[in-house]
């Protein structure tokens, strides 16, 4: 399948590589098929494109690689959406939102976008538990990270 981005200009993927996402995402509900695009080499970074508008892309990211204790339990009608039984079978990413000022960088924990990678379905959704922010700062995650390894090199 081809398809044009404002991004990347016409790409070609697989079928096999399209992610459905019955419900969309959140505010984009009319929006159900995607793919996701490394951003470069060795970046944390992805691009999760609508296949359906050139312009549509939001920037996901594994967000154990920022917060390692970061946990995302889901309810019994989420796996069901996914038709996932195995949760080895779930990748979860969170959207990441890049200002001009990059060192505002912040990542939704409280929306992770779960994808059933076997079946290639996906699901945003929405975590209660409060600990999570749909703006947390990575940055601030990142030097509390490397300051605490820091102190421990004393």
């Amino acid at each position: 399948m081809k398809f044009g981005t404002s991004r990347f200009g016409e790409i070609e993927i697989g079928d096999d590589a399209v992610i459905s996402m019955p419900e969309g995402m959140l505010g984009f509900s009319e929006f159900t098929k995607y793919v996701l695009i490394q951003h470069k080499e060795g970046s944390p970074f992805l691009w999760y494109q609508a296949v359906g508008d050139p312009n549509l892309a939001f920037v996901l990211t594994d967000p154990f690689t920022f917060f390692p204790n970061y946990e995302v339990a889901l309810p019994a009608d989420d796996m069901e959406a996914l038709g996932c039984r195995d949760l080895a079978d779930l990748a979860v990413f969170v959207v990441v939102v890049i200002p001009d000022n990059p060192e505002d960088m912040t990542a939704n924990l409280r929306g992770p976008v779960v994808v059933n990678v076997k079946d290639k379905v996906a699901r945003q959704v929405v975590l209660t538990d409060s600990r999570y922010s749909p703006h947390h700062s990575i940055m601030q995650e990142v030097r509390k990270r490397v300051g605490t390894r820091d102190a421990g090199n004393d």
